[in-house]
């Protein structure tokens, strides 16, 4: 019995770990179904809490939000990323596409500071008119790159809210089947700050 385990543990160390499980006990571990994850906490363009969003959709569009940071010389202050609701509340209808987007993982709430993160646009600054930003060239650098970029918007009515541009035609209605299955598969999800 020994040599066995012997040459289990040594098969298991020269070859693929998880094929050789596979193949001796016939399956793998579950794969975690949540599609949201915690963003690289090592990326310093993002300050704040732990930015949690939706791998699949939103998880491109950090890299180019953060790449917009470091040519403004700004860093992206999370204040809310996902929403993660109580398993009761999925049959709850979400009637904006903003409250949609944080309960699917696509938005967050932030505001822009400095490299010594001091604030340096907050929510009262981020609704001005980019024209009126010209004292805080770093923050309107940043606001002009992300208003060109397709897959993204800032809220019309707060936008110190970002978030992944709808697709054409995804309607709420359509949206709602999505959100409760985002919400089903990460209701064990534990978040941290």
């Amino acid at each position: 019995m020994q040599v066995f385990l012997f040459v289990l543990l040594i098969l298991s160390l020269t070859t693929n770990s998880l094929a050789f499980l596979e193949s001796i006990f016939g399956h793998s571990p579950p794969k975690d179904p949540c599609p949201i994850k915690v963003y690289d906490p090592k990326d310093s363009s993002f300050t704040g809490i732990k930015l949690y969003t939706n791998a699949e959709t939103f998880f491109p569009l950090l890299p180019i939000l953060s790449n917009y940071a470091k040519e403004c010389r700004v860093k992206i202050n999370v204040k809310q990323a996902f929403i993660q609701e109580n398993p009761g509340l999925t049959t709850l209808k979400i009637n904006d596409h903003t409250e949609m987007a944080f309960r699917l993982g696509e938005a967050i709430e932030f505001e822009l500071v400095d490299q010594d993160n001091k604030v340096l646009c907050n929510q009262i600054c981020l609704q001005k008119d980019l024209s009126k930003l010209k004292e805080l060239p770093d923050a309107k650098c940043f606001l002009e790159k992300v208003s060109k970029t397709s897959e993204l918007r800032q809220d019309a009515f707060k936008p110190n809210l970002l978030i992944k541009r709808p697709k054409l035609g995804e309607s709420l209605v359509k949206l709602q089947d999505v959100r409760k299955d985002v919400q089903d598969k990460c209701s064990k999800l534990k978040m941290n700050s």
